[in-house]
């Protein structure tokens, strides 16, 4: 709660999703714009609501477009769609709307995801290998739709060491967010290479070629989601749309304000292990509001807005009393490496030492020898034949 700017039962007025959602699904079908108009003018129905930030994260609201879209849906009766739910997990609750609603301990907010191990090649550890066991998405054609990049920002040893660009496969957005190499910084002390979202990601094809199969046919900077997972009305960009079209911040008056670093993503590897110490991800999700000739009621003379609905910044961090484990991980190449060297140069100088002790030894025996031998030549050289001289009397 300390972290937060105010409680979950702040009120905001926002956009009413399950309304603008259901004129975006029957656009283009007359009989069925028709019967929505008929449907949202008896119901009262609004473009904007006034909820409390809990109900439109977490707990969800009730609303009755959801209530009557869910019971066409269903082969049984409405109130057997809770049952329905419980049966299947990878079934999309739709007995409430809330952003977060029923995703903690789910499976289909992201899926079945299969990754490489590394046991055959270290070089695709955490590379993405399918998406609900598919290799690609149906929300985009061509290249677009392939299922690529890394799973959960795991990558192998060394990469992030010698490659200038990374990528993180997202099923939110059903595609990969690319990161480029931009500075070296470092974490609690840990030397770290730090990737920067590239600006390229959200780009329409006018400003990047590649990117022309993600149909973002509209300014630049904003990411086309509508097809992914569920058809709605989303798109996706940097908060405050940094780096976008100035053509969005114009919608607004006032409240639009971007800042280079504080709205930016980013990812700290160390590059050795290229494990994340740091990581850094702020995304803004926004909805097109645009009018449907065939909805008289609210949605005949609306003007197109891309209107941002929120953003999150999230930042996960090493804490501080696992650096010194990580840092110790980082040195043991180095340290092993320098027992290796002293290993080998104490083995040869031991080696040297022995050698350089035989030949003491023997050059001590040598000269000992040598010795002997000399000193037994003299007492042969000396080896004479003595007489007795008799004393004379005078002597006495």
């Amino acid at each position: 709660r300390e972290m937060s700017v105010g409680p979950l039962t702040d009120m905001v007025t926002t956009i009413n999703v399950p309304v603008v959602g259901s004129a975006e699904f029957v656009r283009g079908d007359f009989f069925m714009e028709w019967g929505i108009s008929d449907m949202l003018s008896t119901i009262e129905a609004r473009i904007f609501v006034k909820k409390t930030i809990g109900e439109l994260l977490f707990d969800g609201y009730e609303d009755t477009v959801m209530d009557i879209g869910s019971s066409l849906d269903s082969e049984d009766d409405y109130f057997e769609e809770e049952d329905e739910v419980e049966k299947d997990p990878n079934k999309v609750p739709m007995d409430k709307f809330g952003w977060f609603y029923k995703r903690n301990g789910t499976s289909w907010s992201d899926g079945d995801l299969s990754m490489h191990t590394g046991v055959d090649d270290m070089s695709l550890l955490g590379k993405i290998a399918s998406w609900n066991k598919r290799t690609r998405t149906d929300a985009f054609p061509g290249d677009c739709g392939l299922v690529r990049g890394s799973s959960d920002g795991l990558f192998p040893p060394g990469l992030t060491s010698s490659t200038d660009s990374i990528s993180i496969y997202s099923t939110d957005l059903c595609r990969p967010l690319h990161f480029t190499r931009s500075t070296t910084q470092d974490v609690h002390g840990i030397p770290v290479q730090k990737f920067d979202l590239a600006a390229s990601n959200f780009a329409n094809s006018s400003v990047c070629a590649e990117n022309a199969c993600y149909n973002n046919n509209i300014p630049s900077g904003v990411q086309n989601v509508t097809q992914c997972k569920m058809e709605s009305p989303a798109f996706v960009s940097r908060p405050h749309f940094h780096l976008a079209d100035p053509f969005y911040k114009d919608q607004f008056q006032y409240g639009v304000h971007a800042k280079e670093g504080a709205h930016d993503s980013s990812f700290w590897v160390e590059p050795k292990s290229s494990i994340p110490l740091k990581v850094e991800m702020r995304l803004q999700l926004n909805v097109l509001l645009r009018k449907v000739e065939g909805i008289e009621y609210l949605f005949k003379n609306l003007p197109e807005v891309m209107f941002p609905v929120f953003w999150f910044d999230s930042v996960a961090t090493l804490p501080e009393h696992m650096a010194g484990s990580l840092n110790m991980l980082v040195m043991l190449p180095n340290i092993m490496q320098a027992c290796g060297i002293f290993s080998v140069v104490s083995s040869f100088i031991i080696f040297f030492l022995v050698i350089l002790c035989k030949y003491k030894e023997s050059q001590t025996k040598k000269e000992k020898l040598s010795q002997d031998r000399y000193e037994s030549s003299i007492l042969k050289n000396m080896d004479y034949n003595y007489k007795k001289v008799p004393v004379s009397e005078s002597v006495k």
